[in-house]
């Protein structure tokens, strides 16, 4: 029974230790942050680093986060512009869990496995006109709320929306309708002008059905016979009368 009871007792000790181990981080971006890829996957100065789908869907500043387990420490990235516009101006932020995400970059002292790392610590570099700060926290970061109220007070960029489905397909329909403008436009002048060039047709061959009878008046005259006009002599005029 012994052996029982220690083989319990291990068991809960493990579990209890892998729940510590174990945290919740936030999965979110707010911000240009995906629009600064190239500065993120630069592999020109050694920079190499995941990229994660779903970040599209999330907004840090407005608390639209997603929750991953994570076995390691959990990131934040923080990007800004330099020269800084304003004291507080950010220009984009990413929240993540640090496991495998962070291969190599010349931001971050070397020697260090980022992938796996597990400590609390803030590491701070300039590269390509941007400060770029890495928080790494052994803490949960899971408090949406929390990390909306943090947000608060940055000023971002406007988060282009134009990642979301629903306002691609907003933008879709003006250009569909834009387009039906255009066409429809010039179909229209399209009409008009054969329409204008129908009624000209017409006036022209009118006005060539009312000249024909001159014309046939014009060669009678011409053969030696004005059209009304008598061509009797004077002395059968008087006798005429006279009857």
């Amino acid at each position: 029974m012994v052996w029982i009871r220690l083989l319990l007792f291990l068991l809960v000790f493990y579990l209890v230790k892998a729940n510590e181990m174990t945290r919740s981080c936030a999965q979110c971006v707010s911000g240009d942050f995906l629009y600064r890829r190239h500065l993120m996957q630069d592999s020109s100065v050694g920079m190499s680093m995941g990229w994660v789908n779903e970040w599209k869907e999330t907004n840090c500043a407005k608390g639209n986060i997603r929750l991953v387990s994570c076995n390691h420490a959990c990131v934040k990235i923080t990007l800004v512009k330099l020269p800084k516009e304003e004291d507080n101006s950010v220009e984009g932020i990413m929240m993540d869990c640090s496991d495998d995400l962070i291969h190599a970059s010349p931001d971050l002292p070397k020697g260090i496995d980022f992938k796996a790392y597990d400590e609390n610590a803030t590491f701070t570099s300039r590269r390509r006109n941007f400060s770029i700060t890495y928080t790494f926290s052994m803490d949960s970061t899971d408090d949406a709320v929390k990390i909306k109220e943090d947000h608060s007070e940055i000023i971002l960029p406007y988060y282009k929306e134009d990642y979301q489905p629903g306002t691609i397909g907003v933008y879709i329909f003006f250009f569909i309708l834009f387009s039906s403008f255009i066409v429809g436009g010039a179909v229209c002048c399209f009409k008009f002008q054969k329409d204008e060039k129908d009624r000209r047709k017409y006036l022209e061959e009118t006005d060539l059905e009312l000249q024909e009878p001159h014309e046939d008046e014009a060669e009678k005259m011409s053969d030696g016979a004005a059209p009304g006009i008598s061509l009797a002599s004077p002395d059968q005029e008087e006798k005429i009368i006279e009857m």
